[in-house]
């Protein structure tokens, strides 16, 4: 767990609360005990916060990606000058585009696209 000075964050004392209860959530709609709705509730609720990219980590993400502005803006969905704004630091990417961009972050290995596997995967056994 990361520190600030010694102490835990925040941030990551609330996820580790949250996996901790999901898992106890899991267990429970194993054995029968919640149902497929609650455990859909606790899914929403513990997803992890979405992350803010600046424009330095849109570079570096497109960067990894070995695309060009365009190439990279029609991946997304976007309109290539969205890209071009971002990367400017003149705007900032939105929701639905954040979390793509979470899922392309080489820095990210536990990314939700893996998280939501690990889980199906889980419920499944």
């Amino acid at each position: 767990m990361a520190t600030t000075r010694g102490k835990p964050r925040k941030l990551d004392v609330e996820q580790e609360v949250l996996a901790t209860a999901h898992d106890l959530a899991a267990a429970l709609h194993r054995v029968g005990a919640m149902d497929a709705l609650d455990m859909r509730a606790m899914d929403r609720l513990c997803l992890p916060p979405r992350p803010e990219y600046g424009s330095a980590e849109v570079r570096r993400i497109r960067a990894a990606t070995r695309m060009s502005q365009p190439v990279f803006a029609r991946l997304l969905g976007v309109d290539k000058s969205a890209v071009a704004q971002w990367e400017r630091g003149a705007k900032r990417p939105s929701g639905p585009v954040s979390r793509l961009l979470e899922v392309l972050d080489p820095k990210k290995p536990d990314n939700p696209i893996v998280q939501v596997r690990r889980a199906m995967t889980d419920r499944a056994a």
